[in-house]
């Protein structure tokens, strides 16, 4: 009777979740017998949390696929030596990988500490971790033939000749079919997921993640949740592994073997951040065919060339992105060729950017996933103003007063006191040069008296030239204990305050702790983007009000720097391809016109277009052609 209960439930939960939102992927080769889905449950007032679900289909009849999970250590106290599961994958050259078993010690080493296996794990026939007790004994056992077997209580223990491959959970949410999870100790606590099951027809191991404890991405699963997920992937048996923290599932990059994430792991609060643990669980497969050959990556600051040849005649195409749903694509080559050439443009320095080449021969597409990253951009700096420049400051209530403007009368400030300015015994504390007023006294001492909640400050300086395309500003700064920066009227930072659009005042306190202990070292931002436009050549005012973090503080510090920083050009190489009457010019660099002429010394005129992305498809021209690029 209370199989049927459970079934009657599953059934109505899977309703349920369809009719809330629930999509679930297409199953997509990501090598020779592993497919990749992934499924999302998003809140729309019926479904009880939003979810990100992963998924790995591994065919447990391909020939080439082996499944492996750690091996015992040697000469060491524990049972194995904690990896991350990227490390591990990339440790044994696996090409997916998942968390496995519990663990001991729990939660924050360093890879290769030694720990202890909780239940059992057998790796390449060899016992790792022999099943302690009653807890954590669901086992999924694979003979060296991947027989796969899930046993929900694996206590007495079951005897393991015959058993290459094995790993265990906390208990089974799936049995024959049946959602076990509305009876389990953790039915009710949403959490990261890790889960593992297997086909009705025993072909298929269904390996499973679902996030957790990131509100707007995802809320994690309760069981019943976990094994209704399980079904929809194809599962008929399933249990749950280690999740939480430890929750993740990486593939390797086709390109260079790295460990690519295919969930968003949270350890400690980190989202991307993955858990040292004791026991990991993979496959090996074999790449899928391919016709791709020779790649060849040039990155840039901003733009990054990608070269590749195909056996026939292809249209190339590149998409790409910061993320592994890559969100841009370059346009497609005009005529089908085998050596292949596209060049990504706007992209930023000292970023790691995913991309796929798209190969496409004869209306069939073959595809090649990489990642590159770009060089960090040069850049002309000059400084503005240092450490020990002179500031006006006052401590009126200056709320309602357009104080920030560059037009403002500070003529009654006091000052110009030099930085840092302070009220602070802290001997940690450097540069000190100008002591500020508390409300008690005006010696600069801390502790004796109580400070103002706010002081203001206001500054100018000179820019010689008129702001170029991408410039920033850098503010090194000494400040206790928080405050809000503007520059020529408008906010450029807040520095430990309630973000905007909150309306600061007078008396409001700061938001966290001074990251350089009271003072104590440089605190640096960056500002660019929009707000520069604020800056212009000559006079510019900077104003800053310090903020206190308690009613009754007895210290401030202010000091602040500030430098320039532009964009260097550099030279880019220009590169040409040929295929038949077929040619291409391309080159690293942007903000570049490509120029061309019968002869060196010209007369040069723009290439028809005129082209200015670095990329340039043209039938050969009888004759010669002469090329350069014009800045």
């Amino acid at each position: 009777m209370k199989r049927r209960i459970c079934i009657v439930l599953s059934v109505l939960i899977t309703t349920v979740l369809a009719e809330a939102g629930n999509i679930v992927g297409s199953w997509e080769p990501l090598f020779k017998g592993v497919e990749h889905a992934s499924g999302q449950a998003v809140i729309d007032g019926t479904t009880p949390r939003q979810l990100q679900v992963q998924a790995l289909r591994v065919d447990l009849l391909d020939p080439d696929v082996q499944v492996f999970s750690t091996p015992r250590a040697t000469n060491s106290p524990g049972e194995t030596l904690g990896q991350n599961t990227s490390l591990f994958l990339q440790t044994y050259g696996l090409q997916v990988a998942i968390n496995a078993n519990f663990y001991d010690p729990c939660c924050s080493v360093p890879p290769g500490t030694p720990m202890n296996v909780i239940g059992l794990a057998i790796s390449r026939g060899v016992v790792v971790s022999a099943q302690e007790g009653p807890a954590d004994s669901s086992v999924i056992m694979f003979t060296s033939n991947k027989v796969a077997t899930i046993i929900d209580n694996n206590w007495p223990p079951q005897g393991t000749n015959g058993i290459y491959t094995a790993v265990a959970g906390h208990y089974a949410v799936l049995i024959n079919g049946v959602n076990l999870g509305f009876g389990t100790p953790e039915a009710n606590s949403p959490n990261p997921r890790t889960a593992v099951g297997i086909s009705q027809n025993g072909r298929y191991l269904i390996m499973m993640t679902i996030d957790g404890r990131q509100p707007g991405w995802s809320d994690g699963a309760v069981d019943s949740e976990t094994a209704d997920w399980l079904i929809r992937f194809g599962s008929y048996n399933g249990l749950n592994l280690d999740g939480g923290g430890s929750t993740t599932m990486v593939k390797a990059s086709e390109c260079d073997g790295a460990a690519i994430q295919l969930n968003r792991p949270i350890d400690r609060g980190c989202p991307g951040c993955e858990r040292v643990i004791g026991n990991n669980f993979g496959v090996y497969a074999k790449l899928l065919p391919n016709v791709t050959s020779n790649v060849v990556i040039s990155p840039g600051d901003t733009t990054a060339t990608v070269s590749w040849q195909t056996p026939m005649p292809a249209i190339g195409q590149v998409d790409y992105g910061t993320t592994l749903s890559y969100g841009s694509t370059s346009p497609a080559e005009p005529t089908a060729r085998k050596n292949h050439v596209v060049t990504l443009n706007g992209l930023s320095p000292a970023t790691q950017y995913y991309f796929r080449l798209n190969s496409t021969v004869s209306g069939t597409l073959y595809t090649h996933p990489c990642r590159l990253t770009t060089i960090a951009g040069t850049a002309t700096t000059i400084p503005l103003f240092g450490i020990s420049n002179g500031w006006k400051f006052t401590t009126n209530n200056l709320d309602g007063v357009n104080w920030q403007a560059t037009n403002y009368n500070d003529g009654f400030w006091a000052g110009p006191g030099p930085g840092v300015l302070y009220c602070e015994n802290n001997p940690s504390v450097p540069y000190k040069s100008t002591p500020l007023p508390s409300t008690t006294n005006t010696n600069g001492i801390d502790g004796a008296g109580t400070m103002a909640p706010t002081y203001y400050f206001r500054t100018r300086f000179n820019l010689a030239r008129t702001p170029a395309a991408g410039a920033s500003l850098t503010f090194s700064n000494y400040i206790d204990d928080g405050g809000v920066f503007y520059l020529n009227g408008a906010e450029v930072r807040r520095l430990r305050m309630s973000p905007a659009p909150a309306v600061i005042t007078y008396t409001t306190l700061t938001t966290g702790s001074p990251a350089c202990g009271e003072a104590t070292c440089a605190e640096l931002f960056v500002v660019s983007g929009a707000v520069m436009t604020n800056l212009h050549a000559g006079e510019n005012v900077i104003a800053v009000e310090v903020h206190q973090s308690s009613s009754v503080s007895s210290d401030i510090v202010f000091g602040c720097g500030l430098s320039y920083s532009e964009p260097t050009a550099t030279s880019p190489r220009l590169n040409i391809l040929r295929e038949g009457n077929q040619g291409t010019i391309y080159w690293n660099g942007s903000g570049f016109t490509l120029q061309q002429a019968d002869f060196p010394n010209g007369p040069w005129s723009n290439a028809p277009g005129p082209i200015t992305n670095p990329a340039y498809y043209f039938a050969i021209p009888p004759g010669v052609k002469f090329y350069r690029l014009r800045n």
